[in-house]
């Protein structure tokens, strides 16, 4: 039995079977898809990278850039927390600044005193070469599909970084306090994966993967490790972003294709492939 302990968001899901991004007659079907279902325009011409790289003169951090390109427009991430699937592309939290003064900007224009406390008109009175004297500018990848009130970004001078930190920022809080959410860009693409096959607040992956003939089996227990001389602390640990203080433990058995995915050292996952 050849247990690999050290598995990353790539390798989780490339033994699901994703090893190559989805061809550009996929990717266009999955763009018709969701506009049939919730309106809108997309881009039907363009991966996610071609129209990051092309908008913003900048590419993905190396660990960023191969997750999304095995992750994007596959239905396996329609209510996941990262932007790979319908109609959010990454982009940069300065463009959310721009845009809400674009917007309110006719209100201050009426009576600029009833907003001279709001952070936003604030930035409208400095030049924007000025913001990051305030503010740092995040790439944001993502947010909380449920409710869509969290942010998650990389900060624009981490992006040469080979495993850079990712932030945060709640809508309730102050646009200048974004905080660290994970150490490293590789800690949380983990944890989203793991959430995504834990159905921590959705069952999308499981629905998608239960029709590619992969089984989902739960144990209340951990005797299917010790059965299998699996060792619980050298399983990789991930965050999960649904709960204080929740994690996971996840490692793979090459040898018969199968996940084994610990919530909270109590309860085990496992994922394989029906014979």
């Amino acid at each position: 039995m050849a247990i690999q302990y050290k598995i990353s968001a790539v390798d989780i899901i490339k033994m699901l079977g994703y090893t190559e991004p989805v061809s550009e007659e996929e990717w266009k079907e999955q763009r018709r898809y969701y506009e049939r279902k919730y309106g809108g325009k997309l881009p039907m011409d363009k991966s996610r990278m071609e129209i990051f790289e092309e908008e913003y003169h900048r590419k993905f951090p190396q660990i960023l850039d191969e997750f999304v390109r095995l992750a994007s427009d596959r239905p396996l991430f329609e209510t996941a927390d990262i932007w790979v699937f319908g109609n959010l592309f990454p982009y940069f939290s300065y463009e959310d600044i721009e845009q809400w003064i674009e917007d309110d900007k006719e209100y201050w224009e009426e009576s600029p005193e009833e907003y001279e406390d709001e952070e936003h008109y604030q930035f409208s009175k400095i030049p924007r070469e000025q913001w990051k004297e305030h503010v740092l500018n995040y790439l944001q990848i993502g947010s909380d599909y449920a409710a869509g009130v969290v942010n998650f970004g990389i900060c624009e001078t981490d992006l040469e970084k080979e495993d850079p930190p990712v932030y945060y920022l709640h809508e309730a809080d102050s646009i200048k306090e974004w905080k660290v959410l994970t150490n490293t860009l590789s800690e949380f693409l983990g944890g989203i994966v793991c959430d995504l096959l834990a159905g921590a607040n959705y069952f999308t992956a499981q629905n998608v993967l239960e029709e590619d003939c992969w089984e989902f089996c739960e144990y209340k227990n951990l005797d299917q490790l010790s059965q299998r001389q699996i060792v619980l602390s050298e399983m990789t640990k991930y965050p999960s972003f649904y709960g204080d203080d929740v994690f996971y433990r996840i490692c793979l058995d090459k040898g018969t294709n199968t996940l084994y995915l610990v919530n909270n050292d109590k309860d085990l996952l496992v994922i394989q492939k029906a014979e």
